[in-house]
């Protein structure tokens, strides 16, 4: 049953049923409004947060899409740089080593590009430095090709000049070695030639030398006055003369002739006082030196002739047997002896 709109509640107070039940009824109300608001944020709220995850789901998809695409990218860069460079290798093994060098460059720089792209940071600059980078690298290494194709030219021509010398070096040696051959045949001829000639000269020499035979020694006493007396005695002899025959030689040139006179005491010591001329000769035979004591000249003409020589040594002799030795052009030409009792 509607109320009407002209109806006035009476001024007086309701029963108190009444009043309790209207109460009721609009804290009722009050609680469905209250709990229909917090339905109505709680739905909007939901909303809100729906639509942000969704802005954040879609954000992260397109920064997810974003890094495929900047590491596919950064990847196809850098497996092209790889590429490049690796088709430079094969020349020598100091460009190789470059490249080497160049490739761990370029595997590090990719390495802080993808550093940058996980942070969400700017990576197109890092991107760039790569790729120049990459360009540097080529054209650093066609300047290397190029110096290595001037120094492989200029070794071709080192290696040609090489062979050039080579071949020469081996006909020089060739001829040095037919120069050495001759000249060891020379040498052999020549030691041969001085050999002959050696022995030649040396039976030259030999035949050169004047013999002598029938040689005589005087045991003699000088006197006061001047005068020489035989003696036989030891004590009373002062002086020896040692005279000889020479023979005839017409290989001898003629001119003075020196003999040299060995006089051999018993005790088999050569008799010698240099400050009476004794001396040391060549015994060319033997190849020996010899004491001499004495020697004797004479102007030879190649014809038989009588020689002496003297000796007075100013002291006593001693008893005994006494040999006599004449040499001519430093060979043994004569010999004698002599006794004193």
């Amino acid at each position: 049953m509607s109320t009407p709109t002209n109806f006035n509640p009476p001024t007086n107070p309701t029963p108190y049923g009444s009043n309790n039940e209207g109460n009721n009824s609009k804290r009722m109300l009050t609680m469905a409004g209250v709990a229909i608001a917090v339905l109505l944020v709680a739905l909007i709220g939901l909303l809100i947060s729906k639509y942000r995850t969704g802005q954040q789901l879609e954000s992260a998809t397109l920064e997810l899409t974003e890094q495929r695409a900047a590491y596919t990218e950064l990847d196809t860069q850098y497996k092209d740089a790889v590429a490049q460079l690796e088709q430079q290798k094969g020349i020598n093994a100091e460009l190789d080593n470059k490249i080497n060098e160049q490739l761990k460059e370029l595997a590090d720089q990719k390495a802080q590009v993808e550093q940058l792209i996980r942070d969400n940071k700017d990576y197109r600059n890092g991107m760039a430095s790569l790729q120049r980078q990459k360009k540097e690298f080529l054209a650093e290494i066609d300047k290397l090709k190029q110096e290595i194709g001037i120094l492989t030219e200029a070794n071709t021509q080192l290696t040609s000049e090489n062979q050039t010398l080579n071949t020469s070096l081996t006909e020089t040696q060739a001829r040095l070695d037919q120069e050495s051959s001759a000249k060891a045949a020379l040498i052999s001829e020549k030691t041969q030639i001085e050999t002959e000639r050696n022995a030649l000269g040396k039976k030259v020499d030999i035949a050169s030398a004047i013999k002598v035979s029938n040689v005589q020694v005087s045991t003699v006493k000088v006197t006061s006055g001047g005068k020489e007396k035989s003696r036989s005695k030891a004590k009373n002899v002062d002086k020896l003369k040692i005279c000889f025959h020479t023979e005839a030689n017409e290989v001898t040139p003629a001119g003075e002739e020196t003999f040299y006179l060995r006089i051999i005491d018993p005790t088999g010591a050569p008799l010698a006082i240099e400050s009476l001329g004794s001396g040391v000769a060549t015994d060319k035979r033997n190849e020996s030196d010899v004491r001499y004591t004495t020697t004797a000249t004479t102007n030879y003409n190649n014809q038989e002739t009588d020689v002496c020589g003297y000796w007075q040594p100013g002291q006593n002799f001693v008893k005994g047997k006494y040999n006599v030795e004449i040499y001519n052009k430093g060979y043994l030409v004569g010999k004698g002896a002599f006794k004193l009792n």
